[in-house]
């Protein structure tokens, strides 16, 4: 009987990569969160345990095998630190950081670094550092010399926690400049809300307007107010024609004022609801109903769609009855003629409506009268 061939099973070290990288975070984020102290704890125990097992049985790692993503299981972390050279370890940094090792693994990675840098870990080394990140506690980070922006993006893309990034940003933040466009990118729309609005403020236009468009939907009202100030004169440039100065202030128009919303307006670039859902309530209820037409095109029809939207019910709980309808898509509410929200005032049997307004003038006029004699 022929035997059946066997398939190809040849895989691109890309591919690996990938395996070992997915393998390896989600080993990582199943493992529990451990305090500085008892990272800390476990670390010097370990090392001081595999320090017992001072001779190398598995032969000595070269700089060549520092390509192998499977070293790992290959050595145990006691072996690891027994058949690694630390001039090994320094010259093929890089590539060690690549290898999915477990903790116990980048631990001892982690102290060799230690013994070798005494002064601290140099920005170059940072850099190369990989998954070694993630047994570097956030005070740890906080020590580091973070000033290059690449740098700062390098580390992040390995970051394993929130509070790792934070760290992370925080040191780059003492040591640097202003946010250039590099950082921007690294950090993220999302994680650039958690800055203060003091760091917020040293953005500059020119390295916003070259950063990849960032979400800002999670910062706060105020946040999102000095991120579009700094947007608008990034983008001042194409001002000029409306539709390219929206797509490109959009990202960040959350913050936008009602007179800016109203110039956008009148140059009919037609807004998504999900845009118009994350603008600011508070000027949204200085749009006029041709505003609102203008702004949204071919999508006011959304504002029916979405009529329980808290940003619509305050759009219509602060305009007339007649300024609803004047819409003409159907949305229900405002406030009435005679100014008491949506409660109208019955005529009263057998006279007309002017009438009623007459005896409700009189009695307004009737109460300040008292009112004002009892002040005197």
């Amino acid at each position: 009987m022929q035997k059946a061939a066997l398939p190809n099973c040849t895989f691109s070290m890309e591919l690996l990569t990938v395996i070992a990288t997915g393998f390896f975070l989600t080993i990582l984020n199943a493992q529990p969160a451990l305090g500085e102290r008892e990272s800390e704890r476990r670390s010097q125990m370990l090392f001081k345990r595999v320090r017992r097992e001072t001779s190398c049985t598995s032969g000595f790692i070269t700089g060549g095998m520092t390509n192998n993503l499977l070293l790992g299981a290959l050595y145990s972390a006691s072996q690891l630190d027994a058949c690694l050279n630390n001039s090994v370890l320094m010259a093929n940094l890089t590539e060690l950081g690549h290898i999915a090792f477990s903790r116990d693994q980048h631990l001892i990675l982690k102290h060799k670094l230690g013994e070798i840098y005494t002064n601290g870990l140099p920005q170059e080394q940072i850099q190369q550092l990989g998954f070694i990140i993630t047994v570097y506690g956030p005070e740890e980070i906080r020590t580091w010399n973070i000033t290059d922006a690449d740098t700062l993006a390098l580390v992040l893309r390995n970051s394993p926690s929130t509070n790792t990034t934070n760290a992370v940003i925080a040191n780059y933040l003492q040591r640097s400049g202003p946010l250039n466009a590099v950082a921007l990118d690294a950090i993220g729309g999302p994680t650039l809300c958690t800055l203060s609005e003091e760091h917020l403020r040293t953005i500059l236009p020119s390295e916003l307007k070259k950063a990849t468009p960032l979400d800002i939907s999670t910062c706060t009202q105020a946040k999102k107010d000095i991120i579009y100030g700094i947007a608008k004169v990034a983008f001042q440039d194409q001002a000029g024609d409306p539709k390219a100065y929206y797509n490109l202030i959009k990202p960040y128009v959350g913050g936008a004022p009602a007179l800016d919303l109203q110039s956008l307006a009148a140059g009919n670039i037609t807004m998504d609801f999900q845009t118009f859902s994350g603008l600011n309530p508070v000027e949204v209820e200085k749009l006029t109903p041709q505003n609102l037409r203008d702004l949204l095109g071919i999508n006011l029809n959304s504002l029916k769609q979405n009529e329980n939207h808290p940003i619509v019910q305050r759009w219509v709980n602060s305009h007339t009855v007649a300024e609803v309808n004047s819409l003409g898509i159907g949305l229900q509410g405002g406030i009435s003629a005679a100014g008491l929200g949506n409660m109208a005032i019955q005529e009263l049997p057998g006279s007309a409506s002017v009438n009623s307004y007459s005896l409700l003038l009189s009695i307004c006029i009737a109460v300040m009268s008292v009112s004002l004699q009892w002040l005197l």
